[in-house]
C-alpha cells in the first residue's frame, strides 16, 4: 500500500495524528476501483490527506482528466463512507481534482446526492447496476486466481471440491499467496454464489452453481478473460497516472491550486 504523509496535522497531538492518518490510509484502503479491482490506495488515485482536529479532507487524482464520472463518482462516495465510519471523524471531504466533472462529483458528494440527481438527464447507469456488474467481474477475477495457484500445487479435482469450511480453513494456510488469494476470494463468495455454509462448494458460477469438472476449463477461461483484461487496465492507469504526475498540466500542480485559493 503506498505510503501517504499527511499534508497538515494542525490540532493534533503528533502521535495522535499519526494514529489517526494511519486508519485514515488503512478506510481508504477498503475503498476499490470498481473496473479495476484494486484499493484506491494502491493504485496511487490519493493525492493528499489533511487532518484537521476531527475532520479528514483527502485530494483524489485519478489517471485521466476523462476518467468515467459513474466511476469516479462512486469511488468518492465510498471514500467519504468509509471515513465518516471512523469513531472520531466528525466530517470527511472528498476532492476530486483535474477532471472534467470534477465541480459537480464534488459538489454532489458533499451534498449525499445520488448519482442520478448530480447528472440529471445524463445519467446512463445507475451505481447499484455498476456495483452489480464490476462485483460479478471481480468475484470471477478472484476465483480465478485462486482456482489457478490450488490446481497449480494440488490438481485441479481436488481443487473443485473445496468447500466453504475448507477456504476458510485456507486462511490459516502456510503458503501467504494463498491465504491471500483465499481472503480476497472468500471477502467475495460471502456475498455472492450460492450457499456460504461450511459443506456448500468453495468454487461457484455466478448463478450458484457448483463448478464441475465438466465445466470448469470453460468457466475458467472465461474468467482468466475477466482478470486479465482488469489487470491489463490497471497497468495501463498507472502508466497514465505516473504519467500526469510527472508532467502536470498548467495549473494542476498541488502548490498552483494553493496558489488560487489564497484570497
Amino acid at each position: 500500500m503506498q505510503a501517504l504523509e499527511p499534508r497538515e496535522t494542525a490540532e493534533l497531538v503528533p502521535d495522535l495524528g499519526e494514529e489517526r492518518h494511519a486508519e485514515v490510509i488503512a478506510a481508504l484502503g477498503d475503498v476499490l476501483d470498481p473496473e479495476l479491482d484494486e484499493p484506491v490506495t494502491d493504485m496511487g488515485f490519493i493525492e493528499s490527506v489533511t487532518l484537521r482536529a476531527d475532520d479528514v479532507e483527502v485530494v483524489l487524482r485519478l489517471p485521466t482528466y476523462w476518467c468515467s464520472a459513474n466511476f469516479a463518482f462512486l469511488m468518492a462516495t465510498d471514500m467519504k463512507a468509509a471515513l465518516e465510519h471512523l469513531h472520531w471523524v466528525r466530517g470527511a471531504t472528498i476532492t476530486l481534482v483535474d477532471h472534467f466533472a470534477s465541480k459537480k462529483i464534488n459538489q454532489g458528494v458533499s451534498a449525499r446526492k445520488g448519482f442520478s440527481e448530480v447528472f440529471v438527464g445524463e445519467a446512463q447507469t445507475g451505481l447499484d447496476d455498476i456495483r452489480r456488474v464490476f462485483g460479478q467481474k471481480a468475484f470471477l477475477g478472484r476465483q480465478e486466481r485462486l482456482l489457478r495457484l490450488l490446481a497449480e500445487r494440488g490438481g485441479i479435482e481436488d481443487a473443485l471440491k473445496l468447500s466453504m469450511g475448507g477456504l476458510r480453513r485456507l486462511l490459516d494456510h502456510d503458503d501467504q499467496e494463498i491465504r491471500s488469494l483465499a481472503l480476497r476470494y472468500l471477502g467475495m463468495r460471502l456475498h455472492d454464489g450460492g450457499s456460504v455454509q461450511d459443506d456448500a462448494r468453495a468454487f461457484t458460477t455466478l448463478s450458484g452453481l457448483p463448478v464441475s469438472s465438466a465445466t470448469y476449463a470453460d468457466h475458467l477461461r472465461a474468467a482468466r478473460r475477466v482478470r486479465s483484461a482488469a489487470e491489463a487496465n490497471a497497468e495501463m492507469c498507472r502508466m497514465y497516472l505516473s504519467a500526469r504526475k510527472s508532467h502536470p498540466a498548467p495549473g494542476c500542480r498541488p502548490e498552483d491550486r494553493e496558489q488560487e485559493a489564497e484570497p
